[in-house]
């Protein structure tokens, strides 16, 4: 297979990307340089890093919304900087932590949007969108509060939601920014078990941003490893967690991550 033709068969790939953000005198600040990844049909991959490591500037560079300060982002065969945005909303749903604040919007309002790369939007959706925002809800159980106001969800109910907006939208890999942000444990849990189930019933390709490593690590198949003073590490969750590379990025002097039982425990004597 030649190389051309694998990189279609890779929904996103990633070649010597360097990530940051403006500042004052419009200067860059560059994050991270030299990223180079793929990912396929039916991968599930968390992004995990200390604060402040730019995991959620990577996902928005991804998508497009933060421009990349060098690199290529290739979608299914197709630079990013070549392609509209509806173009892109057909490829990747993005999931942000982002609130939604109008007060007049319901639910299935909300799933509603995800069919808006294909033409339709709101009022106009036709039977076949209808049946697929039907179709969503029920994935992610949230068809009993489809006719909801947005607003008075609880956290777990809205994340449903978004979640129920990206399977509509009907892309083969969705982006999500901390998705399990201000949810309980149990609700963090049903969050990551219906991702996965996207990944393995659906063959979605996920890529998420978490600061749950505990979590992270029991449903990931791949970790990016996003360090400070351009680290990127990247492999499978036991190989980073055998070879002491989840230590090296979150032990303090107060917490260590223990290898056996995969948990952040205190420092003895603290």
């Amino acid at each position: 297979m030649s190389n051309d033709m694998k990189m279609v068969n890779d929904l996103l790939t990633i070649r010597e990307l360097s990530t940051g953000y403006s500042v004052s005198g419009g200067e860059r600040k560059v994050l991270h340089s030299n990223l180079n990844f793929k990912i396929g049909k039916g991968e599930f991959v968390a992004v995990l890093g200390p604060n402040g490591a730019g995991k959620s500037t990577l996902l928005k560079t991804i998508y497009g919304i933060q421009p990349a300060v060098y690199g290529d982002i290739i979608i299914k065969g197709k630079n990013i900087n070549v392609m509209s945005s509806r173009e892109v909303a057909r490829s990747v749903a993005l999931v942000l932590t982002d609130k939604i604040s109008d007060k007049y919007l319901k639910s299935i309002d909300i799933v509603s949007t995800g069919r808006y790369p294909y033409g339709s939007f709101m009022g106009s959706t036709t039977k076949k969108d209808r049946e697929i925002i039907q179709y969503a809800l029920e994935v992610v159980g949230a068809e009993g509060f489809s006719q909801r106001y947005f607003h008075s969800l609880s956290d777990g109910e809205k994340q449903k939601v978004l979640l129920a907006r990206a399977i509509a939208q009907d892309t083969p890999l969705i982006l999500l920014d901390e998705p399990a942000a201000f949810i309980d444990s149990p609700g963090k849990v049903v969050i990551m078990s219906l991702l996965s189930q996207f990944v393995n019933e659906f063959k979605k390709s996920v890529l998420l941003t978490s600061h749950d490593i505990e979590l992270a690590l029991n449903y990931a198949q791949t970790v990016w490893l996003l360090g400070k003073d351009n680290k990127f590490y990247h492999g499978n969750p036991g190989d980073l967690v055998s070879n002491g590379l989840i230590n090296s990025l979150f032990d303090n002097p107060e917490v260590t991550f223990n290898r056996n039982s995969k948990r952040f425990e205190p420092v003895s004597g603290n």
